[in-house]
């Protein structure tokens, strides 16, 4: 879940529990498993669709791969956070061992390419150095 999405659904369980009236709290409620299903997500110039595994970018689709795409989406459902490389490896690819590889940082070259607007200044998949990714693009309602 990304951070916008988690202030958006702590938001939506204190209104609930406020609320006294059984109408409104389960329009509450409604809200909060909306919020879970979230499949469309649109980032300044990039417009990304789980369900359909469609991305656009300036209004283009961008042909993405299972694997850049499956990336793509563990990065977003963790927008803001710090993913490091072992963990992508793990959870994108399915490497159940330490691995010494290149396979995620050609992986997210790739991505840079078809999404970014300057690759040599990314502005959506940033690097930290040592570390691994940040996905840092905020996020904008629909």
């Amino acid at each position: 879940m990304s951070e916008t999405q988690l202030n958006e659904w702590r938001e939506t369980c204190l209104v609930a529990l406020c609320e006294k009236e059984p109408d409104r709290r389960m329009a509450a409620l409604d809200r909060l498993r909306r919020i879970l299903r979230k499949e469309t997500h649109k980032f300044s110039p990039l417009w990304v669709d789980f369900a359909h595994a469609e991305v656009k970018r300036n209004g283009n689709f961008v042909s993405l791969r299972n694997l850049e795409f499956r990336l793509l989406r563990y990065l977003i459902e963790r927008a803001g956070s710090l993913v490091s490389r072992e963990e992508l490896l793990r959870s994108v690819w399915s490497y159940n061992r330490k691995a010494s590889t290149r396979t995620v940082d050609m992986h997210i070259h790739t991505l840079r390419h078809k999404l970014e607007k300057d690759v040599s200044r990314p502005e959506l998949i940033v690097t930290v150095k040592g570390k691994g990714y940040k996905f840092v693009a905020r996020a904008q309602k629909l």
